[in-house]
């Protein structure tokens, strides 16, 4: 008859397994996720701060901004109420254009260190011979950082909502909804791009294996991204069309939009619904009579609603979802190039 014995080793290894330590079991992650937190806590936590902070302050302006519209609105506004309304749209333009850079700040700071880092010590090699393996590794890391930076988009990204709703609804031309500024910064769009810069950095830093040139890859590449979206947004904007007719061409005949749409274009209308620029018969002598030739009746007005942003902002994220799969393959690539 045989007897077992086992033992405790007094630095807390396990019993059994000579120089393994063992964390104590506790609130907070575990396992893999405990180590990529140990690693990437200070990146993590002070892009967590600074969301809070920005959150906390774009809530204060957006309270701000709304006492600014209300006191603009009323039946005899006062010098100062319009200057004020007059420094929010200032301010709206120059914190968009702003926070419109966080994907990029998340690609470079968080995505591009994110596996540079361990393959420039060589301290990557050691992956494959704990017991979690090389792509449980790489799914905890672009795990984490995708919540992380997704959680500081949404944050800013309501903030910003609140801030752009009261001064849209005032004056939509004097805040641009459909820029980069406004569309980029809020709702879905706003966690998409910042999950899709984790991954172009992430997928820079395996590609690379240094964390310099992974940062500078990543602004490079997320740049070009954001020069060809700025070209794309409207694509995903479903217009509303108004029309005069019956010879109701004058200047004062174009028909009205509401202050919380924008314009989009402005044309004359023939009687067979064809269009014509607003500038037809520009240097004619008799402007009416040169447009009654060219068989104009009417006015048409194609202009986006304030209301349609979200049903746009949300087929723009099914187009950022492709792009962050082909991401995806693509950083998967290069994870079994850099970890093999």
């Amino acid at each position: 008859m045989s007897t077992t014995i086992q033992t405790h080793r007094a630095d807390g290894g396990s019993p059994g397994l000579p120089g393994r330590r063992t964390r104590a079991r506790g609130f907070g992650p575990s396992g893999m996720a405990w180590l990529v937190w140990r690693q990437h806590r200070t990146a993590f936590l002070l892009l967590l701060a600074a969301a809070a902070v920005a959150t906390a302050g774009l809530a204060w302006l957006a309270q701000d901004a709304s006492s600014a519209v209300a006191a603009a609105e009323e039946a005899n506004p006062s010098p100062g109420a319009t200057a004020a309304l007059d420094a929010a749209y200032q301010r709206l333009e120059l914190l968009g254009l702003a926070l419109a850079g966080l994907p990029v700040i998340i690609g470079m700071f968080i995505g591009a260190p994110l596996f540079a880092g361990d393959l420039e010590t060589g301290t990557a090699k050691f992956v494959g011979v704990q017991s979690y393996g090389r792509w449980s590794w790489v799914a905890t890391k672009l795990g984490m950082a995708a919540v992380f930076a997704g959680a500081a988009a949404l944050s800013t990204g309501i903030a910003m909502k609140a801030l752009w709703t009261p001064l849209v609804n005032h004056m939509a031309v004097n805040a641009d909804f459909t820029s980069a500024g406004g569309f980029d910064t809020t709702g879905p769009v706003a966690v998409a791009l910042a999950v899709l810069g984790v991954l172009i950095g992430a997928a820079a830093g395996l590609l690379t294996r240094r964390t310099l040139p992974a940062m500078v890859v990543t602004l490079v590449a997320l740049l070009a991204v954001k020069t060809v979206w700025s070209q794309m947004r409207m694509m995903f904007a479903t217009t509303v069309t108004k029309t005069t007719g019956g010879g109701r061409f004058g200047e004062g005949e174009s028909p009205k939009v509401s202050d919380n749409a924008l314009e989009v274009d402005t044309s004359y209308v023939t009687g067979d619904g064809s269009l014509r620029g607003w500038g037809t018969c520009t240097n004619a002598e008799d402007r009416p009579a040169c447009l009654r030739r060219d068989g104009v009746v009417g006015w048409s007005k194609e202009y986006l609603p304030f209301s349609h942003m979200d049903a746009m902002q949300w087929a723009a994220t099914g187009a950022l979802a492709g792009l962050i799969l082909l991401t995806a393959g693509v950083l998967v690539y290069a994870a079994r190039r850099a970890l093999r």
